[in-house]
């Protein structure tokens, strides 16, 4: 219960790949939102010169060209849009822009003595906390998103000199309502989202990656990494003697196995880049970015040592031990997935048919 709570409170335990997910959710909905309001923005032009004096109509009109302009810049910053930090950027300037249009057609409308006449610009501080509805966020980012919104109005408030007033205070307590609404509605997006991400991307049995996942995030691991010259290394394991064990103590004591092994496998991988799952059967995978062969080989020593301190209380009553063979291949210049694979496969047979219970590192491919 309580990961539960801790994952809607703050994104500091999601994982890296949880929030490539939850980023791409971010920017495709702040597009959305922005194309919507480029259009309404503009079109409002016309309603607005039909309402309103001549002189207010034109000091508005610019408002409104300009955040549409800015709307139109949203909608067309297409970079990196499975980078978190990027999207709660996006958002928190799509948010800027209704403030700062909001902030300036208030000044105009006082000016022309229309500020409490022309209902409907008062709305746009509810308008955009509940437009928070529609973002998977946590509940540290909708509170930062409510309080910034609620301080702007107060602000606006002192300004105006309404502060205190009936209409005032309402106005603040409706606003924090909606952020509450507002808010519980993101939370539920966001466990939503989370439910979905586990089904579609966990091995039901162990907990880990599956492998769709491991695949997908290998790809984007060697390519990230050829970009940018880093190292990745890639772990294979495979239990040892698993058959024969499954044969003797029986299938339900094999998945204890497999749930304590992968334990394992999680607790050392410490790193929110690191990736651990399982491949099939009794074979997992670990993709480490940023680890060369000597950080990998120590981190497959001291998983050997975590297995062997491993005890599992099997159906039959008997504690048991168990073992793995793990091969290393860390990712050469111009590889791809299929190749770090393959040398990180021989290099797991490597260690089965030199006595099991050890790594080895993949030689590297001779220059052509």
């Amino acid at each position: 219960m309580w990961d539960v709570m801790s994952d809607l409170l703050a994104a500091r335990r999601h994982s890296r790949y949880f929030n490539h997910t939850r980023s791409y959710h971010l920017f495709t909905r702040v597009r959305m939102l922005a194309w919507l309001l480029m259009v309404l923005q503009s079109g409002w032009i016309l309603i607005d010169w039909w309402l309103l004096p001549e002189a207010a109509s034109t000091g508005i009109a610019y408002a409104r060209l300009a955040s549409s302009a800015a709307c139109l810049g949203l909608g067309l910053w297409f970079a990196q849009p499975y980078r978190l930090e990027l999207s709660m950027v996006r958002l928190l300037l799509l948010v800027l822009v209704l403030i700062l249009f909001q902030t300036a057609s208030t000044v105009i409308l006082q000016q022309h003595g229309m500020q409490s006449s022309v209902a409907g610009y008062a709305f746009f501080p509810f308008m955009i906390i509940t437009m928070l509805a529609i973002f998977p966020l946590t509940l540290f980012e909708v509170a930062g998103f409510t309080l910034f919104v609620v301080l702007v109005e107060l602000v606006t408030q002192l300004w105006l000199g309404s502060f205190g007033q009936v209409a005032g205070i309402n106005d603040l307590w409706l606003l924090a309502l909606l952020g509450g609404i507002a808010g519980w509605a993101s939370v539920n997006q966001l466990s939503m989202l989370l439910v979905l991400y586990r089904q579609a991307t966990r091995d039901p049995l162990t907990g880990l990656a599956n492998r769709r996942q491991v695949m997908e995030q290998l790809d984007e691991e060697v390519v990230q990494a050829q970009e940018s010259g880093s190292q990745l290394a890639v772990m294979m394991f495979d239990l040892d003697k698993f058959k024969s064990f499954n044969d003797h103590y029986g299938h339900a004591a094999g998945d204890l196995v497999l749930k304590r092994f992968a334990r394992i496998l999680r607790e050392h991988a410490r790193r929110k880049a690191d990736l651990a799952g399982r491949f099939g059967g009794e074979e997992f995978l670990m993709i480490l970015p940023d680890m060369d062969a000597a950080q990998a080989g120590a981190l497959a020593d001291a998983i050997r040592e975590a297995c062997h301190a491993a005890r599992v209380k099997v159906p039959t009553g008997d504690e048991v031990s168990f073992s793995t063979s793990i091969g290393i291949a860390i990712l050469q210049p111009g590889e791809d997935r299929s190749t770090v694979l393959q040398r990180a496969d021989e290099a797991l047979y490597q260690a089965k048919d030199s006595g099991r219970d050890r790594y080895c590192l993949a030689v590297m491919q001779q220059a052509a």
